[in-house]
């Protein structure tokens, strides 16, 4: 794990601090975020388009020198100008790569610090030299660093659980969920989390620091210990075995650089053990680089429960609540009225219990607190998608959100702006499909037409996952197992059932092919004439392959028996026999005929 220790080792590329050459007409990009609040002087994002074969690399031609423990993220970015087009890093006073004049005795820089891995980084230069690089056409753009804060909490009495496990608003004072989250990871992007805290049992444990760059990601604020009490806490928690891991994105202040949140979102993309959730009840202003690095991870298969934000304006000016493809949670109080607080809007996806919520806190293993926020509803919707995953652990981050929006109580929430009225419902999750199909017995040679069979009616889809079915038969995706089997024997095969959801369920079943005694079909046999020729073919009744052959008396002098079935010949004189068929599998039947011949 990279801490920030090792990328302040890496450090960023400082050019604030040398004179530029003189340039004429300097083409200038705007910089997004640029004069926001908590914006932070000299600090930018840079997000690269990508690099096109062939292209000197702006970072080259910068002279940056490789980070210590690894390659310079500035050799990743691999930016050219247009024809004819001055490029913003000459412009920037670095010489060209083909002079190999270096940029940090150019410009006194130093190696960057990338936030991806590759194609987005931090760098430190003034606001000019900042506009200069986002109108290098190899930049997709630049947005000015910022702080990013917790979403704000006011202390009020408690309310409980009670409400998402039920439809109306008047509580049972009870919290009974059917999943506990065991088989999924949460992880905590916030102030960190108390591991120790008793509520959590032992499920908790330290993923990353952004912060401090420590290897124990622990709680110096209590808003993460807060969150993660909700999600995961035996007592406070709606998925009370989820296992939790702290991701440390905030400081004490409940403060962190938006390139802070971004690395802890790489973080959990690149680390992160599925089925897995992530909350984040952090947010700001719209951020171009925020909304990706998010968007990359949710198609990484990690699904994302994000506060709304507190400003009571839309959320979609926001950033990551303003992302579609994150769950983007409202805040409801415990008469069901949208929170005075809350933010709103068509990108909300649902609501969630978020005023006077009483969840762990940080000052001891025991300590707990009461909070109001779209903070302490997201974990709500967090905890919730936990149990989802737990119960049906193949959905996708969008089957996810599509499962928790069409399962909330509709109409109930007031005052919602603009936002669709759903509110967060944990009831039972989609019951998994049983099998009741284990034995199958059929038999050789004989047509077969027959369905696997489930405990309740499903819409889904069965396949063969291990073992395969006897020759001769197929089973369809409607659960119809089809054809007429060739041998006798016993098969073990697994056969899967998928539903919608999807969930899968998947059982052994062993297909028994039988045998069978033949029927000889042939009862009679024409009478024949002396010396004239004669010629009839003995028949089994379902036309199996085998064998004859004359195993008591004799046939009329003048007729012979084949080994398939036929008697020819000249007859002479009458006479009864016995015949036997005996099939490929050594079973036999016999028959005893009489042929006159007159």
């Amino acid at each position: 794990m990279r801490t920030l220790a090792a990328a302040a080792a890496a450090a960023v590329v400082i050019v604030s601090g040398t004179a530029l050459p003189a340039q004429a007409a300097v083409p200038e990009g705007s910089v997004a975020g640029a004069g926001l609040p908590g914006a932070i002087p000299g600090r930018y994002i840079v997000t690269l388009n990508s690099p096109a074969p062939g292209t000197a690399s702006a970072m080259s031609a910068l002279g940056v020198a490789s980070a210590s423990g690894g390659a310079s993220a500035m050799s990743a970015l691999d930016v050219a100008p247009a024809p004819g087009t001055a490029s913003a890093m000459t412009a920037l006073g670095a010489a060209s790569a083909s002079a190999g004049a270096s940029a940090v005795a150019a410009l006194g820089a130093a190696s960057a610090m990338s936030v991806d891995g590759g194609t987005t980084f931090v760098a430190e230069m003034n606001a000019t030299q900042a506009r200069r690089l986002a109108a290098d056409p190899g930049v997709r753009y630049v947005e000015q660093d910022r702080i990013l804060t917790v979403q704000g909490t006011q202390k009020n009495p408690p309310w409980g659980l009670d409400r998402i496990d039920q439809r109306a608003v008047k509580g049972t004072k009870s919290f009974t969920p059917t999943a506990d989250g065991s088989a999924v990871h949460a992880y905590v992007l916030d102030t960190g989390i108390r591991i120790t805290h008793a509520d959590f049992g032992g499920r908790a444990s330290y993923g990353y620091d952004a912060i401090t760059g420590a290897s124990a990601a622990g709680d110096c604020n209590g808003h993460g210990t807060h969150v993660a009490g909700t999600i995961g806490g035996q007592v406070f928690g709606v998925a009370k075995k989820v296992r939790l891991v702290s991701v440390r994105v905030l400081n004490c202040k409940g403060e962190g650089t938006l390139s802070q949140v971004i690395s802890g979102v790489n973080w959990v993309t690149a680390h992160a053990v599925k089925p897995a959730v992530a909350n984040m009840s952090v947010g700001g202003s719209y951020s171009a680089s925020l909304n990706a690095a998010v968007q990359r991870s949710i198609n990484s298969g990690v699904t994302y429960v994000v506060a709304a934000g507190n400003e009571n304006v839309s959320a979609g000016k926001m950033s990551p609540a303003g992302l579609r493809a994150a769950i983007t949670v409202g805040a409801g109080d415990a008469s069901d009225r949208r929170a005075v607080f809350s933010n709103f809007g068509p990108v909300l996806d649902l609501f969630a219990p978020g005023v006077n919520i009483r969840s762990d806190f940080y000052g001891s293993n025991t300590m707990t607190a009461v909070a109001s926020g779209t903070s302490m509803a997201s974990p709500h919707v967090a905890g919730a998608a936990a149990l989802a995953l737990d119960a049906s652990p193949a959905m996708t981050p969008a089957q996810v959100s599509a499962y928790l929006v069409k399962n909330a109580t509709p109409g109930k929430i007031k005052d919602v702006k603009g936002s669709p009225n759903k509110l967060l419902f944990v009831g039972a999750p989609p019951a998994k499909p049983v099998i009741t199909s284990s034995a199958l017995t059929v038999t050789a040679g004989q047509a077969y037409s027959g369905k696997l069979t489930l405990k309740a009616a499903r819409n889904g889809a069965w396949t063969v996952t291990a073992g395969r079915l006897p020759t001769g038969l197929t089973l369809w995706p409607s659960g119809r197992i089809t054809g007429k089997p060739v041998a006798p024997g016993t098969a073990t095969v697994t056969v899967r059932f998928t539903d919608y959801v999807p969930q899968s369920v998947s059982r052994t079943l062993t297909v028994s092919v039988r045998r069978t005694a033949p029927v000889i079909s042939t009862g009679w046999l024409p009478d024949g004439s002396p010396g004239d020729h004669y010629s009839q073919m003995l028949t089994v009744a379902d036309g199996r392959p085998g064998t004859w052959s004359v195993v008591g008396g004799q046939l009329p002098s003048g007729l012979s028996l084949a080994a398939n079935g036929l008697i020819s010949g000249s007859p002479e004189g009458s006479s009864s026999f016995t015949v036997a068929f005996t099939d490929g599998w050594g079973t036999r039947a016999t028959a005893t005929l009489t042929i006159n011949v007159a």
